[in-house]
């Protein structure tokens, strides 16, 4: 699905296994080691976390008019590194394969993505664009979708990651299963 300003919105609702990512600097996940051990995961992410939990806790507690539906204010989400990482996986492969979805000319969807960065998830979403230079106008432009807005306010997420590369960007919500 396309929408304007080449936004669209992707939403799962499946209790299965998701991922995540890190940041610039070695991180080493928590959880299972799917790497083996001692392995440390780096990844290169364009953003500024910090600024974007902010705009999306800021809206989150307010409530949100999402394409008029009005969003109830919901409780904040925390960053998550296995998100961050499959976001930024997906923003990198974007960039390298010049495609613009939510599922990769390999066959790769939000779910196995998500998976495969080792987050246990009972619920997940993704939202992708491609174009905004700023950690605010990206979030404003998935504010101005009506099923992006909706992913940001949705009550049902407890954490989230976002990576860009070059102009391609990657949310990934989620909600941890068992938890």
């Amino acid at each position: 699905m396309y929408l304007s300003n080449r936004f669209v919105p992707f939403i799962f609702f499946i209790a299965m296994l998701a991922t995540a990512c890190t940041k610039e600097a070695p991180v080493q996940p928590e959880g299972p080691d799917t790497e083996g051990p001692g392995t440390v995961v780096v990844i290169s992410n364009n953003v500024n976390k910090d600024t974007l939990l902010a705009l999306v806790n800021e809206i989150r507690a307010k409530g949100c008019n999402c394409g008029g539906t009005m969003m109830p204010a919901v409780q904040p989400l925390t960053w998550n590194l296995r998100l961050e990482l499959a976001a930024a996986n997906h923003s990198k492969d974007m960039q390298d394969r010049k495609y613009f979805s939510h599922t990769s000319p390999g066959g790769s969807t939000p779910k196995t993505r998500v998976q495969a960065a080792g987050y246990s998830y009972a619920w997940m979403g993704e939202n992708i664009a491609s174009g905004p230079k700023t950690e605010a106008a990206v979030i404003n432009g998935w504010l101005g979708s009506p099923d992006h807005c909706k992913n940001i306010m949705g009550a049902q997420f407890r954490e989230m990651g976002v990576a860009r590369a070059g102009t391609y960007w990657t949310q990934v919500l989620g909600a941890e299963s068992g938890k």
